[in-house]
């Protein structure tokens, strides 16, 4: 369900409720005709303010079913949304899970483990993203690439990838294909929604060679590298002194027209996740401008219907009717 049809709907609605009061006002008021006298007394006239009643309820009646038929269809958009109907925004993790995250040199105390530390960064980055149209993805490489949760929004399914779990005993053993990788995640976003994703890549690095990268497809709009690891110093694992390559990092962003930040103590700034927090075309008006408006049309066309008879019962006729107090009968008593 969309906007355009909600509106629609609801000015059905609104239309199909004035018709009937219409009606319902034209045969009240050939009533009143008939007992004019009996209503308001000698004059057989009411107060000249009661001739708006009719049309102050018509429209009350209207602007009430056009209020709860969009504040209906709002709720059941919402309801849409969670069910993936009208994802607009993705968020595409790459995690690297091979064997060197799990070397301790990363964090500010250079002890934390490497992964430790792509969780912390992949944390921060969830905590900022508060929205519900953003669905999470994501996927881990080592020697290829595998999807392990498409489009979800558990933010702590996402999170828990980056807690420990030693991933890389179930892949081929070998170096690390970055490169590959990455043209392997690009194959699993092409089929979203133009400029509706941004890549995440959590990584230590690794040596890319110059030719093979394919550019992205168009459905990603943002690509962001975080490095984690001591960039300086190296520790060894399988034979090779490993450390973050920032420079491979680095040259691999801007390749894919996108930012490297080094992660390895700070945290992705708030202007890199700009795009990826942008509201939906129109959401915001939809939010703001169509519900407090349906909101408060509801209230004042109940208060409306409520106040109308009261003021036509005190205050719609000059009239004023006696009550005349029964007096009992007193026998009369014969001579």
């Amino acid at each position: 369900m969309t906007a355009e049809s909600i509106e629609s709907y609801s000015i059905l609605a609104a239309l199909g409720a004035a018709g009937l009061g219409a009606l319902g006002e034209w045969l009240h008021a050939r009533r009143i005709a008939r007992v004019s006298t009996l209503a308001f007394g000698p004059g057989a006239r009411a107060r000249r303010w009661t001739l708006a009643a009719p049309f102050a309820r018509v429209i009350a009646l209207a602007g009430m079913a056009w209020a709860l038929v969009t504040l209906i269809a709002f709720n059941n958009l919402i309801r849409d949304r969670d069910r993936q109907v009208h994802a607009t925004r993705h968020l595409m993790v790459l995690l690297d899970v091979s064997p060197s995250m799990f070397l301790k040199d990363a964090g500010e105390s250079g002890k934390d483990m490497r992964n430790s530390r792509a969780s912390a960064v992949l944390k921060s980055v969830l905590d900022r993203v508060p929205g519900d149209h953003v669905r999470f993805s994501a996927a881990g490489f080592y020697t290829e690439t595998r999807m392990m949760v498409n489009e979800c929004q558990d933010r702590e399914l996402i999170l828990h990838l980056a807690g420990g779990t030693p991933f890389h005993i179930t892949y081929k053993p070998g170096k690390t294909e970055l490169l590959k990788s990455l043209n392997e995640a690009g194959e699993l976003m092409k089929d979203w929604e133009r400029k509706s994703t941004t890549l995440l890549v959590i990584s230590d690095g690794d040596s890319a060679p110059p030719a093979g990268l394919k550019p992205m497809p168009s459905s990603v709009s943002d690509v962001i590298f975080a490095g984690v690891g001591d960039s300086g110093h190296g520790t060894f694992i399988d034979g090779h002194l490993s450390r973050q390559d920032t420079a491979s990092l680095s040259q691999l962003a801007r390749r894919l027209h996108g930012t490297y930040y080094d992660c390895n103590v700070k945290h992705i700034p708030t202007e890199a996740l700009a795009r990826l927090n942008a509201e939906e075309a129109g959401a915001a008006k939809w939010q703001t401008d169509r519900r407090v408006l349906a909101l408060i049309i509801l209230s004042v066309s109940a208060v409306v219907l409520c106040l109308v008879p009261l003021l036509l019962e005190y205050l719609g006729s000059t009239w004023s009717r006696r009550k005349v107090s029964a007096r009992p009968l007193q026998p009369r008593l014969a001579p």
